[in-house]
């Protein structure tokens, strides 16, 4: 019984010894299934090696502040001053689309070159991480970012005012604020894909804030030109 037990102790230590060593070093062409199995264990999967570091980041989700707070910022800034030009009866629409593209162009220079300053400012006290996008990047997203969502608006109003010319200023301020409306709400939605939110509250979140930035421009617009015809300036 005793020489048994030897005898089986010591075929379990040749074989724990054998695989140990397939482990250490796998053959390159194993010749018995059991080094194919031991091989296929002692190499880890690929997949796991995936799971266990950094997911790679898609293009928009490496930007999604400077989209969602760029777009949202261009389609307020003109759109405010679609509504103020609607509230004053002091503007013509030449003159709007006028002042909206320099507004454009302007603030999203602004916008990008104060993005670029304070994520460099950013890097020069912490170090980012290598997934993380870089100054210049940050800059060129947030300018394209609010020159694309802040030319919607004002492009709704220029093709209303050119295409339907019997409606007026009013009639194409009425349109464009559809436009922009459902405009802020696909933001909305776009936002709610990285995170937890669910998208058609994010929308509702997005339009509301939009939409009382807006009347705040529109009804301080009506007020001040009441206060201009009152005065007779």
């Amino acid at each position: 019984m005793g020489r048994s037990l030897l005898l089986l102790a010591l075929l379990a230590a040749t074989a724990a010894a054998s695989g140990g060593e397939n482990c250490a070093a796998p053959r390159r062409r194993p010749r018995l299934p059991v080094d194919r199995a031991a091989r296929r264990l002692c190499t880890p999967h690929r997949g796991a090696l995936l799971a266990g570091g950094a997911p790679e980041q898609s293009l928009l989700h490496r930007h999604v502040r400077g989209v969602v707070f760029g777009g949202m910022d261009g389609i307020l800034t003109t759109f405010a001053l679609l509504a103020a030009a609607a509230g004053s009866h002091e503007t013509t629409m030449a003159l709007t689309l006028v002042i909206g593209i320099s507004t454009v162009l302007a603030d999203a220079l602004s916008m990008g070159a104060g993005e670029y300053l304070s994520a460099k400012a950013e890097a020069e006290i912490s170090p980012p991480d290598a997934s993380e996008a870089g100054p210049v990047e940050k800059g060129v997203a947030m300018f394209i970012a609010f020159t694309c969502f802040g030319a919607i608006p004002l492009l709704s109003y220029l093709i209303a005012a050119l295409w339907v010319r019997g409606l007026g200023a009013a009639a194409s301020f009425q349109i464009t604020v559809a436009v922009t409306g459902f405009t802020l709400f696909v933001l909305g939605t776009v936002k709610s894909t990285f995170g937890d939110g669910i998208w058609w509250q994010s929308g509702a979140e997005v339009t509301a804030i939009g939409g009382a930035a807006a009347s705040v421009a529109y009804y301080s617009a009506q007020g001040v030109d009441w206060l201009v015809q009152r005065s007779g300036v």
